[in-house]
């Protein structure tokens, strides 16, 4: 690794701000022909707030493409800006200008578009740069001080907090790696899937909640309560015995129980709601097993049993069999359970 106290400190190279409207409400976009000044206060702010508060694993996503990666427009435009093809305020109006195209959704908020360059991000024992795309839409109020002679008054203000990032994404130097993030996401799903075009990379706590959440709807749609029991007990039996697996290997238990298709797509919707490829999971980092062990078991200790009773299942022990009853005025049910060895 590289000492410290010999690499340079990330900084901001220069800066670009345009105000992006919604077309759909005839808002115009407005570009900036020049970069802005940015003194070492400003800096020091973007740095500690937009940097800072975008780089993490679980905000990593990776650019897509249907058909060529390169006609990916953010990619696209900032692998010809880092060729040298493309000079940075060209580079940021090119990417507002794509923002504003993208903005058609009625719930779409204007707001002011901040086009970043940063030089100096650790890499390994080497630095890169990357592009900084942020889009503020909420503007924050603030109280400001000001004197004059013996008189100190306060007056109202409104600006960008740099700490809360609406709508943003870094562009790494080298590489289809994408950190981005959108805050305000419950009202447009454009700024990922339209805009930026990137799915997420899974880490480990989110592919955890992920394979929870596959083997609890397998669960549920194992109608028999004496297999869904059986089903359950040999998942938290495996998860026990292995330190970690693969995602798609939970499909090995899952078939003894529900058909290989059925599982197949709870597994291709599990994706898809969190945001990742499918490929990817199969090329992902392992999962904690008991970590998934942990959410299933919070989860799984209620158990339906039919006609819409569900009973609390003890840790220590297995249901083996259900046996209900119908009567005229009463339905009897009877539990059979068998302690865990």
């Amino acid at each position: 690794m590289m000492n410290e106290e010999s690499s340079p400190a990330p900084c901001v190279a220069q800066l670009v701000v345009h105000r992006v409207g919604n077309p759909v409400r005839g808002e115009p976009l407005q570009l900036s022909g020049r970069a802005a000044v940015v003194d070492a206060e400003v800096s020091q702010l973007i740095l500690d707030g937009y940097l800072k508060g975008i780089v993490s694993d679980k905000k990593k996503h990776q650019f897509i493409h249907p058909t060529d990666l390169n006609l990916n427009e953010l990619y696209h435009y900032k692998q010809q800006f880092f060729r040298g093809e493309l000079e940075f305020v060209a580079l940021s109006q090119a990417i507002a200008q794509h923002l504003h195209a993208r903005s058609q959704h009625p719930n779409i908020s204007a707001g002011d578009l901040l086009v970043i360059l940063f030089e100096g991000l650790q890499e390994g024992e080497g630095t890169q740069r990357a592009i900084g795309v942020f889009k503020s839409e909420i503007r924050d109020d603030f109280l400001t001080v000001v004197e004059s002679g013996e008189v100190i008054d306060l007056r109202h203000a409104t600006g960008i907090n740099p700490r809360l990032i609406d709508k943003g994404a870094l562009l790494l130097e080298s590489g289809p790696l994408v950190y981005a993030v959108d805050r305000l996401a419950q009202n447009a799903k454009f700024w990922l899937d339209d805009f930026l075009q990137v799915l997420r990379l899974p880490d480990p706590a989110s592919t955890t909640k992920l394979v929870a959440d596959v083997l609890e709807q397998v669960s549920e749609q194992i109608a028999d309560a004496k297999q869904q029991s059986q089903f359950k007990e040999e998942v938290l039996t495996r998860c026990r015995a292995d330190e970690d697996f693969l995602p798609w290997e939970v499909t090995e238990v899952a078939e003894k129980f529900v058909p290989r298709e059925q599982v197949n797509q709870v597994l291709d919707e599990a994706a898809a709601s969190h945001g990742f490829a499918l490929e990817s999971l199969e090329k992902t980092t392992r999962v904690p097993a008991k970590n998934v062990a942990k959410r299933l078991e919070r989860s799984w200790s209620k158990i339906g049993i039919g006609h819409g009773v569900s009973i609390l299942q003890p840790s220590d022990l297995n249901l083996e069999d259900v046996n209900i009853e119908n009567g005229a005025e009463e339905i009897v049910m009877t539990l059979y359970f068998s302690k865990k060895t």
